[in-house]
């Protein structure tokens, strides 16, 4: 019962976020989203836009801009990121709070594939594609598994709230984080439990897979695991200030993630192996999104519109600061990273490695 209490004014508050009058009609105002494939960054802000990662120009089918729906439709509304299927398909997850389509777009056609409406809740999180089979979070608690052309493989009752994060995968097991506190490892197969970990607070991240099978993820409660993907163990935990939101980011040595401490932030460096803190940064305002780490750096984003890279120790390297609230995860495309700013001058801002802009995306 404790922990009921503490979830549902949550919930209620990020539903409260994520959910924004329009024209006298709720619609869901979420988090733009980021993907790379190929040479296309696909954002999801209310539609889907494809974007050049070389030149920052939007791509184009027939004259026309590769968008979806074409024009802004009131019944669609996209922000989870997308997923790109083994046989070239997007699916887009429909968060519009009356529509629960997930829809399959063919970027060579500009066209609708397949919608599948059998989830009765909003879609939030995104869908992960393995080969032409795509594993879906529903707004109603069910993790569905859908063939290349939309028909239900198997479905599993995993929560009784929606589930928001996307599953992932170490390319034996499916992995689904849950607002109440769960971790489900899933046979892709047939849709059987594995195992379970039950983790005390609700997840709004999804894990972090190591080359060897390990998964790293925190809870709103600032507590940070590391699992042991086969069997489900944790092989530690450790307690951070503030609340933890997005996946961790890890290199050889360390696992890297910010918290959100009211209307401040920490981030934090840990050692891998025992989850003991090696190094912890202050900042102004929340860190909501993942963290990005390349070469010798490890990047991060917060609320107020900081961009701070760092280096693998946490001496400051370089940092900028862009107009709008920063709360979706960077991207690496080759040798740029890419920021999704929101509320603010621009839907796309890239960076060199060495923190110059070389250019910016807003749709006409």
């Amino acid at each position: 019962m404790k922990f009921k209490r503490v979830v549902l004014p949550f919930l209620v508050v990020l539903l409260a976020f994520l959910m924004s009058a329009c024209s006298g009609a709720a619609t869901t105002r979420g988090f733009p989203g980021l993907v790379l494939q190929d040479q296309t960054i696909y954002l999801s802000e209310n539609q889907v836009y494809a974007v050049n990662v070389t030149t920052g120009q939007e791509s184009t089918l027939a004259a026309a801009p590769l968008r979806f729906p074409l024009e802004p439709d009131g019944n669609i509304n996209l922000y989870a990121p997308v997923s790109v299927t083994g046989d070239g398909q997007i699916i887009l997850p429909n968060s519009h709070p009356s529509q629960h389509g997930l829809y399959s777009f063919d970027p060579k056609t500009g066209g609708t594939r397949w919608v599948f409406e059998k989830s009765k809740g909003t879609w939030i999180a995104g869908a992960l594609s393995i080969g032409t089979d795509i594993y879906a979070p529903g707004g109603d608690g069910i993790l569905y598994a859908l063939d290349a052309n939309g028909n239900v493989r198997w479905m599993v009752e995993l929560s009784n709230s929606g589930l928001w994060t996307i599953p992932v995968t170490d390319g034996n097991l499916i992995f689904q984080s849950t607002m109440d506190g769960v971790l489900f490892a899933i046979n892709p197969a047939n849709g059987k439990e594995v195992w379970q970990a039950e983790l005390g607070g609700p997840i709004l991240g999804a894990p972090t897979v190591d080359e060897n099978g390990s998964l790293y993820l925190g809870t709103l409660s600032g507590m940070l695991y590391a699992i042991d993907g086969a069997s489900g163990e944790i092989s530690w935990q450790q307690q951070l200030e503030g609340s933890i939101w997005g996946s961790p980011a890890l290199n050889a040595d360390s696992v890297y993630l910010g918290t959100l401490m009211a209307k401040t932030g920490k981030f934090y460096a840990l050692q891998k192996s025992t989850g003991v803190i090696s190094w912890q940064r202050d900042e102004e305002s929340s860190i909501i999104a993942s963290p990005l780490v390349f070469e010798d750096q490890v990047l991060y984003v917060t609320e107020a519109g900081r961009v701070q890279a760092l280096t693998s120790a946490g001496s400051p390297k370089w940092q900028a600061d862009i107009k709008g609230k920063l709360l979706s995860a960077p991207i690496l495309a080759d040798e740029l990273i890419i920021i999704a700013p929101m509320q603010g001058d621009t839907m796309l801002v890239a960076f060199d490695l060495n923190g110059a802009q070389r250019w910016t995306f807003k749709a006409e």
